[in-house]
């Protein structure tokens, strides 16, 4: 066996048989034993390597600071055969990355090309830049043809993969190849074929959008002919599973923001928000996103017929929007949304922004914007549900199970409600991920909060997370309500990397950011636990849970002892539902910390009014025993809840 290893893809580290680190600082050495390893079993002339590091001297002098080298490399590891006019990198007692990777990625074994991909961690000696023009010929030579021979494994792997029907796995190649390539339309337009192969159509017209983007910052291009077919293909065969009058999931059409101050800058910044509002919507659960380019071509005859434009878009909903420019320094942006079949505005908003300075600011006002659209879009469809009396699909169930909660406030009997349609839901569609897991995080938050008894929710709770993950394993929505229902079943170890995977899927899942804060508060890691959820409060500022996000971070500045924070927090989270009592519980808690006892215990009767059966218990659980005095003053008392659903 090898006792050296030689690692120089991704950069250069040479490990003795021990595994600890042998110092090899000099950039020449570093050269000479990759151009020995990627020569290997061929040895190489002194001549060659002589004329490669310096070649500016002499041929004498060349051959004296070669043998230095040598010299110097034999005292810290005897890995180089220099016994004859010629040098070889000595295969007996080292082994080198660079080349076991040219061996697996030539292999025709699926196993072995996985292995290939593991091993190529970079660039040929990465960061390390060369002085002398041949090496530096040489090493840009090399590089270019050991990247060229990872993607070619990372296509044949992906292909393979996808030909087993092992989309999953394909999808994991893929995420790695764009990573190393963001700008490689075959791997994006493999990436949209494994997700439409999965049948995640809406990622893979979100994929198509990513592509488009790094084309355009990288190479300042637009997808070819052959990527744009593909996405209109998808998009045929989504409007075509739906169905024509718009039964199941519904389309949303993003139209071109209007630049009404007619300057160049806010022409660039309204087609950067359309477009960018399209891809974050796509992420939107239980919705399709139509793709910009199509859009735009249904809105050039008449763009102010919603009307017909929803009608060739097959879009229940239009997003229409305007910029315009009051004052210098600001942009004042209006928005819309459109009832595709009637031309009745669903819902409006307009904010005054100033003048966006880099894409950071951009990208936030997008993030925000998205969640509230989502939010009236989901109450829209829910109520558009009920409404019809035949044609129920597990997407109405399920937006009617969210809405009927939280409009009803959290009791025994709303608790029953929502997780009855949860069941309607998955009995009209078993594998609809999302259902499974919301389902779970009702049960599982109301077992925490004594609104459910017994083991049997619990149970219940743990098994439709497991089912979601099994379904749906990579989505974000599914990782991030899963995972904050384990997490309020009491797994948090297994809840923080499903959470935290859910973010790495999609950044702006500010559902995740804040499940991911209410975990570390769980954990009692209160400050990570405080920035988690103020990120999700940031990215969705109106979004209908706010109340119970602003509940657990007053909770959490309260343990940090922010009182006055904590404070604008419960009174935020009290102003955001008025009938979420936990808000008013924290609001008391907090209160009594600062002093302010009578101001605390009509926070707490609130609350009682909210909750007429609040039990001492309940108050415990958000307050501890700060509020026991005021609790029983009026005359609240331990219950032991036997309510099952």
């Amino acid at each position: 066996m090898p006792g050296f290893r030689l690692t120089l893809l991704g950069g250069f580290r040479l490990e003795d048989e021990d595994g600890k680190e042998v110092a090899v600082g000099s950039r020449k050495a570093q050269g000479l034993l990759a151009v020995l390893a990627l020569s290997s079993p061929a040895a190489v002339t002194r001549e060659r390597i002589a004329a490669m590091f310096w070649g500016d001297l002499a041929d004498e002098r060349a051959r004296h600071s070669l043998r230095q080298l040598l010299s110097s490399l034999r005292r810290d590891a005897e890995i180089v055969d220099a016994s004859g006019d010629a040098l070889s990198l000595d295969t007996l007692v080292c082994k080198a990355d660079a080349t076991e990777f040219q061996q697996l990625a030539r292999s025709a074994d699926p196993n072995e090309i996985e292995a290939a991909v593991a091993v190529y961690a970079g660039p040929l000696l990465d960061n390390l830049s060369p002085k002398e023009e041949v090496f530096e010929e040489w090493l840009r030579a090399e590089r270019t043809r050991l990247a060229k021979l990872a993607t070619s494994a990372m296509a044949r792997l992906a292909a393979q993969r996808a030909d087993a029907q092992d989309h999953e796995a394909a999808v994991r190649v893929l995420r790695r190849w764009l990573a190393d390539d963001p700008a490689n339309e075959e791997a994006h337009r493999a990436l949209m074929r494994a997700y439409d192969a999965m049948g995640r159509r809406s990622e893979a017209l979100a994929q198509y959008q990513v592509c488009k983007e790094h084309l355009r910052k990288q190479l300042g291009v637009e997808p070819d002919a052959t990527t744009q077919a593909l996405r209109e293909s998808i998009r045929r065969s989504n409007l075509g599973a739906r169905g024509a009058n718009g039964e199941g999931m519904p389309a949303i059409s993003v139209l071109p923001f209007v630049n009404h101050a007619r300057t160049p800058e806010l022409d660039t910044l309204a087609k950067c928000l359309a477009e960018d509002l399209s891809s974050q919507l796509a992420r939107t659960p239980g919705f399709q996103v139509v793709a910009q380019p199509a859009i735009v071509a249904a809105t050039q005859s008449d763009p102010g017929d919603m009307q017909h434009i929803a009608q060739t878009l097959r879009a229940r909903y239009l997003i229409s929007g305007s910029l315009r420019q009051p004052e210098p320094g600001c942009v004042r942006v209006a928005m819309q949304i459109v009832d595709g079949e009637s031309a009745q505005y669903v819902w409006t908003m307009q904010q005054d922004l100033a003048s966006p300075r880099g894409s950071r600011e951009v990208d936030d006002f997008v993030a925000g914007t998205a969640a509230k659209i989502e939010q009236q879009l989901t109450l829209a469809e829910a109520s558009e549900g009920r409404k019809r009396t035949e044609g129920h699909d597990a997407w109405d169930k399920m937006r009617q199970a969210s809405s009927a909660l939280f409009s009803a406030g959290w009791s025994e009997e709303a608790v029953n409600a929502s997780v009855s349609l949860y069941r309607e839901a998955i009995a009209l569609d078993p594998m609809l991920a999302l259902a499974h897991a919301q389902k779970a995080l009702v049960m599982a938050l109301a077992s925490r909060w004594g609104l459910l008894g017994g083991d049997a929710p619990r149970e219940e709770a743990r098994a439709e997370a497991e089912k979601a993950l099994e379904l749906q394993p990579t989505r974000s929505e599914v990782l991030g309500s899963a995972g904050c229902a384990l997490a309020d079943l009491g797994d948090t170890e297994r809840a923080l990397p499903l959470l935290e995977r859910a973010i790495e899927e999609n950044p702006n899942n500010a559902q995740a950011w804040a499940a991911l804060g209410a975990t570390h508060l769980l954990r009692r890691q209160y400050e990570p636990g405080v920035e988690s959820l103020r990120r999700g409060l940031r990215i969705s500022p109106t979004d209908y849970r706010r109340s119970v996000w602003l509940t657990a971070l007053a909770g959490g500045l309260a343990h940090l002892k922010q009182f006055d924070e904590a404070l604008a927090a419960a009174q935020g989270a009290c102003r955001a539902d008025s009938k979420f009592y936990p808000a008013q519980i924290v609001l008391a808690m907090v209160l009594t910390k600062l002093g302010r006892e009578a101001e605390a215990v009509k926070a707490l009767t609130e609350a009682r009014r909210i909750r007429p059966r609040l039990a001492i218990g309940e108050v415990r659980l958000w307050a501890g025993r700060t509020l026991d005095r005021p609790a029983e003053s009026l005359g609240l008392r331990n219950r032991a809840s036997s309510r099952n659903v």
